[in-house]
């Protein structure tokens, strides 16, 4: 099948659009995953600690690659010993430094529940393909993803670029991914430890009969405020707060707990798994379930006629909803 270019390929400038992934993943330690990335796509490895890597000037453009822990990325564990003077850098501990052995300690430790992560420079729709060979290179590598032990909650997030900045582009978009979600809960087979964790929180049910109502029609701002109001943290599956910071920075840096928020004008997909040991699954497969999502907010009249399903079927529903509005869209996608 290949990689299913949606329908609206190109952005506002008529270039066609890119896409970032951030790929987590264990068992490749950053090194090494420098050094595949540098045999796949050329290019220079820039150090910029222990635990957060660069591959610049790649045939695709910079890599990164580091363990998703700010207590490492940061350096954090040295602050204490800083105030005290005290530089563990020029202790040395045989044929190394003191800060190297216990950068040795803290990886062991951390790597048995925390990540590494690789994020991809955007590359353009049509070149997506060209990913897939670090993925195979991963796999040869024996990385592990989410069903290599109970505890990992690791995940593929997809950046795709926005095709324009309009609210009600960025409106459908939002309204195809939450009639879109439960049967990607399904045809994804969201790890059963991924969705008891905090991070792919599911929209509120509140949040869905606001935003699918066919009156409601917010400019940027009150999309904005009514996104914050009902999604107070970033622990949703489809993460607006990138794209949002990129279209009103002041707007989203007044938000308490949100962390470091990148913007940048992307939609932030965290929903996937990453089962990077699996020899048949592929970034493909986490692509082409999001361009359902695409084509769907490209088609104004099924995402109105959907909603209206969607909101009957939720108000005569009292349980198990999410199981018949799945098959339900089965259905539709059968006559695509």
């Amino acid at each position: 099948m290949g990689f299913i270019q949606p329908k609206r390929l190109h952005n506002s400038k008529g270039e066609v659009r890119k896409v970032g992934i951030e790929i987590e993943f264990g068992n490749v330690p950053i090194e090494k995953t420098a050094n595949i990335i540098i045999e796949l796509y050329g290019g220079q490895l820039k150090r910029e600690n222990r635990f957060m890597q660069k591959v610049e000037n790649t045939s695709l453009g910079d890599f990164s690659i580091e363990m998703d822990a700010r207590l490492l990325t940061e350096k954090a564990y040295l602050k204490p010993l800083q105030k005290l003077n005290i530089d563990i850098s020029k202790i040395q501990m045989g044929d190394s430094s003191l800060e190297s052995g216990l950068e040795d300690m803290l990886e062991g430790v951390v790597s048995l529940v925390v990540p590494y992560e690789i994020g991809t420079p955007p590359v353009p729709i049509t070149e997506l393909h060209q990913l897939e060979r670090l993925r195979e290179s991963l796999f040869r590598h024996e990385a592990k993803g989410t069903r290599a032990f109970p505890t990992n909650i690791f995940g593929t997030h997809l950046n795709p670029e926005i095709p324009d900045e309009e609210a009600g582009t960025i409106l459908n978009y939002l309204r195809a991914f939450l009639l879109v979600y439960p049967w990607m809960l399904r045809s994804a087979e969201i790890d059963l430890a991924r969705r008891l964790s905090p991070y792919i929180d599911p929209f509120p049910d509140a949040y869905a009969e606001l935003i699918l109502q066919p009156d409601y029609k917010p400019d940027i701002d009150k999309l904005i405020d009514d996104y914050h109001k009902h999604n107070p943290d970033r622990n949703r599956p489809l993460d607006m707060y990138p794209l949002f910071a990129y279209l009103k920075k002041d707007k989203v840096a007044q938000y308490d707990d949100m962390g470091i928020v990148k913007e940048r004008p992307t939609f932030h997909y965290r929903l996937p798994n990453s089962q990077i040991e699996e020899a048949d699954w592929s970034l493909e497969k986490v692509w082409n379930n999001w361009v359902v999502i695409e084509n769907l907010a490209e088609d104004k009249e099924k995402l109105e006629e959907l909603a209206s399903q969607y909101l009957s079927m939720r108000k005569d529903t009292f349980i198990g909803f999410n199981g018949r509005w799945a098959k339900q869209t089965d259905k539709w996608l059968s006559l695509e």
